[in-house]
């Protein structure tokens, strides 16, 4: 078990991940989330980590507003990544160890953190709960 905590992200986590810009729309996030079946999309500008849009960011906007007794779809719709991402990034360098980017993930009550480079600005792959209780697994 202490080899397989010691290992290092970048041996479990997911390279190639989908990211949306500031100006995706709420409909193209819509869809993606549908599509992917993923709780969060990271959002990137000029190369850089900006924030992360989750499914709970999404649904924050679609709450019950007692003035409204029709939520009003179409300005809802209008709006983009940036208007309902999150501005903190939970991140680990890829060199880091499973356990810390598991403790990270408990410390933090989610179930994905975002791997980067060194300067925490460049995104290099996403890690899962799921990730690691594959790798961790039994046989």
């Amino acid at each position: 078990m202490r080899q397989i905590i010691e290992k290092k992200i970048e041996e479990v986590m997911t390279k190639n991940v989908i990211t949306v810009t500031r100006n995706t729309t709420l409909k193209e996030l819509r869809d993606m989330f549908e599509k992917y079946d993923f709780n969060v999309f990271p959002v990137i500008d000029n190369g850089e980590i900006v924030g992360v849009v989750t499914k709970l960011n999404f649904l924050k906007i679609f709450s019950f507003d007692p003035e409204r007794l029709i939520p009003d779809l179409k300005s809802i719709y209008a709006k983009n990544a940036e208007d309902i991402m999150s501005r903190r990034i939970i991140a680990v360098c890829s060199d880091n160890s499973i356990q810390k980017a598991a403790q990270k993930m408990m410390d933090n009550r989610v179930r994905s953190i975002l791997v980067t480079d060194k300067s925490k600005k460049i995104l290099k792959g996403i890690i899962t709960r799921g990730d690691i209780m594959k790798y961790v697994q039994v046989d």
